[in-house]
C-alpha cells in the first residue's frame, strides 16, 4: 500500500493561487453537468481514485495538484484530465483541462469503487463525458501486486480452538490484496473489512470498456511486477508502476502533467525522478515502464529457463537476488496482540535470473528483459518511505542486475502453513497464480512438473 503522509511542498503554490480550491463545486445531483463535444480531444486522462481508505488525505492532495496543474496551464490544450474520487464523502467526477476545471456528476449515496461492475459503470462515464481519439489510465489507491484477495483460509477437520491459530487465520481473510481497498464506512479508517480488486477484475474491466490504453499507471504500491504486466499485455501499449512499496506523494501531477497528457513515458519517469530527488522526507523507489509489445519475446525466452533452473528444488543463488519484501512468511502479534500476514517474496526478475543463470545464459536473455522494460528509475543505495528504518527489502542490494519489475517464485508454504500435525492455515496463493495467471504457462511454470498435490517442493 501508499505510505501516508501529507504533502506540505503543495501548501505554498497552491495557497498563492488563492482560492482555487472552490473550482469544484458541492452540487448534489446525481448528474450535475457535462455533454458530448463536437470534436474528440486528442486524448483524455482518465484517473480512478479508490482513497475511501486511511490514504484520504493523500488523494485530497493529489486532486489539488490536477488543479493546480489546470491553473497554471500544465495540461495542454488539447488534453482532458477526467477524475473519480471517491473518498470520505460523495462519490464525484470532475473534469480539469486548460480552460475549466468542473463537477460533471456527484452520486447521492455511497458505493463500493472496488466493485469491478461499478468500475466498469464510473469508466464508461468518464468516456462518455470526455470522448477523446486517445486514453491512458491512471489507477490510484493501495496496492499489493498479484496476490488474491479472496478467501484463502480454510479449517481442517479438527478444531482449531486455539486463540493463536483463530487471529491469524482472521488476519489472512483481512489480508490488503492485488489492487484498490473502499473500507465501505465513508471514513479514513483502515477498516478490516471492505471491497478490493484482483487481477482479473481489472482484467475484466479493461476489456469490457474497450478502450484502448497507451498507457497504465498504477498510482499504488507493488504492482509492477511480471505477472500483472503480462496478465493486462493487450488491454495497454506501457504499464507503469512500482515493484515496491510507494510514497504517499505518488505521481506528481503538477510536472507530470504534460507528459501524463502526451503519453511520453520518459517524461513521466522523468518527473517521477526530479520531483523525488527534491524531497527531504522520502526519496527514489524502483519504478519502470514496461512496453507490452515486447513481453511475449520474454516469455518466450524466460520458459525454458525457468523449467531447467526451477523444476524441484529452488536454485541456490535465489537467497542472494534482490527482493522487494520479506523474505519470511512473518506471523507475529504487536502490542495489541493483532497478527501481521506478509504475502509471497517480490524478487526482482534482473537480478533472480543473474543469480540463477550461467554467465553465457544471461548475457543471451537479458537484452529482451531490457526491451521489455527499456525505462527504470534507479535509486540510490536505500530508499526512505517517511522516515521508516531501512531494511535489506528497500535497499538496492544488487544494482549492477536491477531491473524495476518483480518476479513471483512458487513455494511450498504459499499454499499451508503449517502450525502443528493436526493444523494449519491455506493460503492458496500457488493455485490462484496457476488458475489466474497466464504467466504461469507463457513464463514456463507449467512445465516444471509442479503440480497441485505436490504443493510445490520448491
Amino acid at each position: 500500500m501508499k505510505k501516508n503522509f501529507a504533502k506540505i511542498w503543495l501548501l505554498l503554490p497552491l495557497m498563492l493561487l488563492g482560492g482555487i480550491f472552490t473550482a469544484c463545486s458541492n452540487d448534489d445531483d446525481e448528474t450535475s453537468s457535462g455533454g458530448e463535444e463536437d470534436n474528440k480531444m486528442r486524448r483524455t486522462v482518465l484517473l480512478y481514485l479508490i482513497s475511501e481508505n486511511n490514504l484520504n488525505d493523500a488523494a485530497n492532495y493529489d486532486i489539488k495538484e490536477i488543479l493546480y496543474a489546470s491553473q497554471a496551464g500544465n495540461i495542454p490544450e488539447d488534453c482532458n484530465v477526467i477524475v473519480y474520487n471517491d473518498g470520505v464523502g460523495k462519490p464525484s467526477i470532475t473534469l480539469y483541462n486548460k480552460k475549466e476545471s468542473k463537477v460533471l456528476k456527484q452520486w447521492k449515496k455511497e458505493q463500493n469503487s472496488a466493485d469491478s461492475t461499478v468500475v466498469l459503470q464510473v469508466l464508461r462515464e468518464m468516456v462518455n463525458y470526455a470522448p477523446a481519439k486517445h486514453y491512458s489510465l491512471v489507477l490510484w489507491s493501495h496496492g499489493d501486486g498479484w496476490s488474491p484477495n479472496e478467501e484463502t483460509v480454510e479449517k481442517q477437520k479438527s478444531e482449531l480452538g486455539d486463540e493463536f491459530l483463530l487471529k491469524i487465520m482472521q488476519e489472512i481473510n483481512n489480508s490488503r490484496r492485488s489492487f484498490g481497498y473502499d473500507n465501505e464506512q465513508n471514513d479514513d479508517s483502515d477498516a478490516t473489512s471492505g471491497g478490493e480488486m484482483n487481477i482479473s477484475s481489472v482484467k475484466w474491466v479493461l476489456e469490457k470498456l474497450d478502450v484502448h490504453l497507451d498507457y497504465l499507471l498504477w498510482d499504488a504500491c507493488d504492482m509492477q511486477t511480471i505477472e500483472v504486466a503480462y496478465e493486462l499485455r493487450k488491454q495497454a501499449d506501457w504499464i507503469i508502476g512500482s515493484p515496491t512499496e510507494a510514497s504517499a506523494y505518488g505521481a506528481p501531477y503538477v510536472t507530470a502533467a504534460k507528459a501524463l497528457c502526451d503519453a511520453d513515458i520518459e517524461g513521466i519517469l522523468k518527473a517521477y525522478k526530479n520531483f523525488y530527488s527534491q524531497q527531504a522526507s522520502v526519496s527514489l523507489f524502483p519504478f519502470s515502464a514496461v512496453k507490452t509489445s515486447e513481453l511475449q519475446a520474454l516469455a518466450n525466452a524466460t520458459a525454458p529457463l525457468i523449467v531447467k533452473y526451477f523444476s524441484g528444488t529452488m536454485p541456490e543463488g535465489e537467497k542472494d537476488a534482490q527482493v522487494y519484501s520479506n523474505r519470511d512468511l512473518i506471523m507475529e502479534a504487536d502490542q495489541e496482540g493483532y497478527f501481521y500476514i506478509l504475502g509471497p517474496i517480490r524478487y526482482d526478475m534482473g537480478s533472480l535470473m543473474h543469480k540463477v543463470l550461467t554467465p553465457e545464459e544471461y548475457a543471451q536473455w537479458r537484452p529482451l528483459l531490457d526491451k521489455a522494460v527499456p525505462y527504470k528509475l534507479t535509486p540510490s543505495e536505500s530508499w526512505n518511505l517517511s522516515n521508516e528504518p531501512i531494511t535489506y527489502y528497500n535497499t538496492l542490494q544488487d544494482p549492477d542486475h536491477y531491473s524495476g519489475i518483480a518476479m513471483n517464485v512458487p513455494q511450498r508454504r504459499y499454499d499451508y502453513y503449517l502450525f502443528d500435525d493436526t493444523s494449519y492455515c491455506y493460503f492458496g496463493w500457488n493455485t490462484y497464480f496457476k488458475r489466474a495467471f497466464s504467466w504461469w504457462t507463457a513464463g514456463g511454470w507449467a512445465d516444471t512438473g509442479l503440480d497441485e498435490t505436490d504443493i510445490f517442493a520448491i
